[in-house]
C-alpha cells in the first residue's frame, strides 16, 4: 500500500475524534430545530446558544451576539463587506471607499470587484513588501473622506506572514476620534487560531471572521465576530435567525463541532505553535542537509509556523505536484479554492512580479499530526526529483 502523507492542512484538516464525539448526539440523538418550542428544539437552541456564548468567551467579545453563523469563512467576508457597503450605499446614499491588500483570499477580492462593478463601492488595493507584510503607513495613507471600512487578512493562506493587525486597529481607533464616518476595521482570521491570538480586544478590530474547517472542526460552518454597534445589511433574507441577519434553520451540530475545535485550538495555541514550528525548522533543515536548492517566499521571522512555502528553480510547481502526488506526497501549489486553476499564484506574483517563482513555488502546510518521518520521506522524494 502506497505511504500517504497529507501536507496540505492550510486547506482544511481531518475532523478531530473529540470535536467528532461531541458533535455526533446531534445528528442522531438531539437533533431538533432550534426554532421549534417543543423539547428536542429547546435543547437544540441550548446547544447553539453554549456555543456562540463559547466562542464570545474565546475571542473575548463583549455580547452573545455579536457572534453571527456562515456557512464559511466565505460568507462571512462577504457578510462584513457587502453588508457594511449596501448600509451606507443605501440607506445614506454614500458611495463608500474600502482600503485592503492585494494579497488577500479572493473572497475579498473578489466581493471588491463585484462591488465596484455594481457601482456601489470604490476601493484601494495596498501591495505587500517583498517580505509579504503590508506596510501599515500605505495602508492609513489610502484614507479618503469617504472611507469606511479597512479589511487586511490575519494570517495569510499561502505563505503564511502574519500582519500587523493589532497596530493597525490602534492606529485606526486613533484616526477615528477625530473623523466624522467612523472607519471599521474588518479581519480574515481564519488561518490564526491554531497558533495565534484572536482575541478581539488585543488585535482591535471590529469586525473578524474565522472559519472551522482549518482548526479540526467540521467544514460548512464558520462565523463573523461584529460589533453590537455595526449595523449590516443581511445577504439572506427569511426568518429571523442569527438575530435577522442570516436567515435558515442553524445547522446544530456544525456548530457545536466548529466551537469544541474552536475551544480545544484556544486551549492549546502555544502548544500548536511551538510543536509546528519544530516540524518546520527541521523541514527546511533537511532540505539544506541533502542540498536541495529552495529559498523561502515571505518572512520566516513573521510567519505562523504551519505554512511554509517554498521556491524551487529546477521545476515548475505543477511538476513538482504531480510527482510528490504520485509518491502519495500531498501539498500544494497555493490556496485550495485556486488550486485547480492553471494561472500562477497571483500572491507569489505580487510579492516576486516579472520573475518565474510564481510557477516554481510550492505551499506546504503542516499539521498535529505531521512526524519528523514523514517529512524525511518527503525529502527524499524531492531530492530525487529535483537533483
Amino acid at each position: 500500500m502506497k505511504k500517504l502523507i497529507y501536507l496540505d492542512y492550510a486547506a482544511t484538516t481531518p475532523v478531530s475524534k473529540e470535536v467528532f464525539d461531541f458533535m455526533k448526539k446531534y445528528f442522531i440523538k438531539d437533533y431538533g430545530n432550534p426554532s421549534s418550542l417543543h423539547l428536542l428544539g429547546q435543547k437544540a437552541l441550548k446547544a447553539v446558544d453554549f456555543s456562540r456564548n463559547k466562542i464570545k468567551e474565546i475571542i473575548n467579545a463583549d455580547y452573545f451576539r455579536e457572534i453571527i453563523f456562515t456557512s464559511g469563512a466565505t460568507e462571512s467576508n462577504n457578510l462584513a463587506i457587502k453588508g457594511l457597503a449596501f448600509y451606507y450605499f443605501y440607506r445614506f446614499k454614500i458611495k463608500p471607499h474600502i482600503v485592503s491588500s492585494s494579497i488577500e483570499h479572493p473572497s475579498i477580492l473578489e466581493v471588491l470587484k463585484d462591488l465596484e462593478k455594481l457601482g456601489l463601492i470604490e476601493y484601494t488595493l495596498v501591495k505587500p513588501e517583498k517580505n509579504g507584510i503590508i506596510d501599515i503607513d500605505k495602508i492609513l495613507n489610502s484614507i479618503k473622506e469617504n472611507t469606511i471600512l479597512i479589511t487586511l487578512h490575519y494570517v495569510n493562506s499561502e505563505i503564511g506572514t502574519i500582519q500587523k493587525v493589532k497596530e493597525l486597529g490602534e492606529r485606526i481607533k486613533e484616526i477615528n476620534k477625530n473623523s466624522d464616518i467612523e472607519i471599521i476595521f474588518h479581519t480574515d482570521a481564519a488561518q490564526a487560531p491554531l497558533t495565534e491570538d484572536i482575541s478581539i480586544k488585543n488585535l482591535n478590530v471590529d469586525m473578524m471572521t474565522l472559519s472551522s474547517h482549518k482548526i479540526y472542526g467540521p467544514k460548512g460552518i464558520a462565523c463573523l465576530y461584529k460589533k453590537e454597534k455595526i449595523i449590516l445589511e443581511r445577504l439572506i433574507s427569511g426568518s429571523e435567525q442569527e438575530f435577522e441577519l442570516r436567515a435558515g434553520t442553524e445547522n446544530v451540530p456544525l456548530i457545536v463541532g466548529f466551537s469544541k475545535a474552536l475551544e480545544i485550538a484556544y486551549i492549546n495555541r502555544e502548544k500548536n505553535k511551538e510543536y509546528l514550528k519544530e516540524i518546520r525548522d527541521y523541514f527546511i533543515n533537511r532540505l539544506i542537509e541533502e542540498n536541495i536548492k529552495f529559498e523561502i517566499n515571505g518572512d520566516l521571522e513573521n510567519s505562523t509556523p504551519k505554512i511554509l512555502n517554498l521556491y524551487f528553480p529546477q521545476k515548475t510547481s505543477q511538476e513538482i505536484l504531480i510527482y510528490l502526488d504520485s509518491k502519495g506526497i500531498m501539498v500544494s501549489p497555493g490556496m485550495a479554492c485556486k488550486a485547480r486553476a492553471l494561472s500562477p499564484s497571483y500572491i507569489i506574483e505580487e510579492l516576486y512580479p516579472n520573475t518565474d517563482r510564481a510557477e516554481k513555488s510550492i505551499r506546504f502546510s503542516f499539521g498535529l499530526e505531521t512526524k519528523k518521518k514523514d517529512l524525511d520521506y518527503v525529502v527524499k522524494a524531492l531530492k530525487k526529483f529535483l537533483t
